[in-house]
């Protein structure tokens, strides 16, 4: 059995993009390891920027390398974190006219880093504190968006509502959901998250893969209750008949209701 919200306990966000007859069972935001990536990435960069500041006017030439080695693996993890290196891949392999946007950007950006390196006022630490503030610019924009990301289940729909200036919202009607798998990893049971793949019928799907989503055992047990639960009857959908015998006086009662 489910319980659910009252209206004055849903926030403005939420509740500008429900019907008023739905019934909020569940309405937070993703869980907050969403934003470990960022965090992480901010952390390392910081670090990473140091030392090869550091080791810059020394003239070791392994210290240089693995200082270097460093700053460019951390460089390709913001990039997978940013861009997605299969997405990117996909999008290259498809598309010829990518390749060559890609391969403009990539000379335009060698540039102006070239011409960075070569200004005194910047030289090469400045251009690593210019990847930097780019990488705290989007890690801010991370936490921000996740500031304003809920998952909403109303006993109609699974709903997720995102976006910090143009309002993004997707969602799927429970009586239409076909199948649901619910997966945890070792880091999501450590934390407290979990992963949930939704199909419906039909080809375009607004939800697929929803990961980070708080409390799962408790979500998983309300989408089962909304899908498989007994309906409660309504009781304005009663009929009653009976019958008295004259001779007794006895009375014979029977009803039919629909649920």
């Amino acid at each position: 059995m489910f319980t659910s919200y009252e209206p004055s306990q849903i926030s403005k966000n939420i509740s500008r993009q429900l019907d008023p007859t739905e019934k909020v069972m569940i309405a937070r935001r993703f869980h907050w390891a969403t934003l470990l990536q960022p965090v992480a990435l901010v952390v390392l960069g910081i670090f990473v920027t140091i030392a090869v500041d550091v080791v810059l006017p020394t003239h070791g030439r392994n210290s240089h390398a693995l200082a270097w080695a460093l700053w460019g693996l951390w460089l390709l993890w913001v990039f997978h974190a940013i861009f997605g290196i299969g997405k990117a891949r996909t999008m290259l392999s498809g598309n010829r006219t990518n390749v060559l946007i890609a391969l403009v950007i990539l000379v335009g950006v060698g540039y102006l880093l070239s011409r960075l390196a070569s200004d005194k006022r910047y030289g090469a630490g400045g251009i690593l504190l210019l990847v930097l503030l780019a990488v705290v610019a989007w890690a801010v924009y991370q936490i921000a968006e996740w500031a304003d990301r809920y998952f909403v289940l109303t006993n109609k729909r699974i709903v997720v509502i995102e976006g910090i200036i143009n309002t993004t919202v997707r969602s799927m009607p429970v009586p239409k959901l076909t199948d649901m798998a619910y997966r945890r990893t070792a880091t999501g049971r450590a934390l407290g998250y979990g992963l949930f793949d939704v199909e419906s019928a039909g080809q375009d799907q607004a939800l697929k893969i929803m990961n980070f989503v708080p409390n799962p055992e408790f979500t998983n047990l309300q989408i089962s209750s909304l899908l498989f639960g007994s309906k409660t009857p309504d009781p304005k959908n009663i009929a009653l008949t009976g019958q008295v015998n004259p001779a007794t006086g006895n009375m014979s009662i029977t009803g039919q209701m629909d649920g």
